[in-house]
């Protein structure tokens, strides 16, 4: 059974000035427990994927530079670029990913501003995880995912 997690930007990240993967370059709650869970990863095939708060779809040895985050407020940050044409990209960088294989499931972990941006997911794949009453709940829901 095919699997696909889609991550998003986190506030909390590695301050380490040179390039890091992006994996290791977020350290939000959801990137803490996918590095927990590598094992189960690799193990289960399930491909992530990382939406970068440029707009960027990147896997996880993308080696990024290190920005300061964007935005006011811890848990909502939105993306720095809202130009019509990067979100065309990324809709059309995830339609890739997803036409490319048939995924039994994909698990959406984008805070609102970032979800929005994305394509319908549905006629993709059987079932889309994406809509979750907090940062709480997603990591719980993540959790589970991961060890099903």
């Amino acid at each position: 059974m095919a699997k696909l997690l889609i991550l998003g930007p986190t506030y909390r990240r590695s301050t380490s000035p040179e390039p890091l993967p992006a994996i290791e370059r977020y350290d939000g709650l959801l990137y803490r427990i996918a590095r927990k869970n590598m094992d189960k990863v690799k193990e289960k095939g399930i491909d992530i994927v990382i939406v970068t708060e440029d707009l960027e779809v990147v896997t996880l040895e993308t080696k990024l530079p290190h920005k300061p985050p964007a935005g006011s407020k811890w848990r909502t940050l939105p993306p720095t670029i809202m130009d019509s044409e990067r979100i065309e990209k990324l809709r059309n960088q995830v339609l890739e990913i997803v036409r490319g294989k048939k995924y039994d499931e994909i698990f959406v972990a984008l805070n609102k501003h970032y979800r929005q941006l994305l394509p319908d997911l549905a006629p993709y794949t059987k079932e889309v995880m994406a809509d979750f009453e907090g940062l709480g709940a997603k990591a719980k829901a993540l959790k589970e995912w991961l060890s099903r």
